[in-house]
């Protein structure tokens, strides 16, 4: 049965809205309005469960809590991850012989990825949400 007396009094509260964001592009099934004294700590939380289901992927991964519009910084210790690149040996097949052509690779590697970051996307699995979701 429903009761209306325990819907009579409404308080304001100092709530926020906690983003998460991958790659600088927000994550809307993350998203959740916290209370502003919880939102840093939930946010580091959130961050910290995240990086364990994405996968390391050709290109740098950046992991962000985001509390209102203020972005946590990179260099935050536990705000912000860093799932780093996987890197392919282009060089395996030069043995020796000329730097130039060494040189020549590692730049048309490093062409590619930043290209590949522009492009490519991440996938996070189900699993993924589901753990975030848990309430502990």
């Amino acid at each position: 049965m429903f009761r209306d007396e325990l819907f009579n009094i409404y308080q304001a509260s100092d709530l926020v809205k906690l983003d998460l964001l991958l790659n600088g592009q927000p994550i809307d099934a993350m998203a959740a309005i916290v209370h502003n004294l919880k939102a840093q700590h939930l946010g580091r939380d959130l961050v910290e469960k995240l990086k364990k289901f994405v996968d390391r992927q050709m290109f740098e991964i950046t992991i962000q809590a985001a509390i209102g519009s203020k972005v946590c910084k990179r260099d935050a210790p536990f705000c912000c991850f860093r799932i780093s690149a996987m890197r392919k040996n282009v060089l395996a097949k030069c043995y020796g012989g000329d730097v130039t052509r060494k040189r020549k690779l590692l730049e048309k590697q490093k062409e590619g990825k930043k290209r590949m970051k522009c492009v490519g996307s991440v996938d996070i699995p189900q699993e993924a949400f589901h753990e975030l979701l848990k309430v502990s």
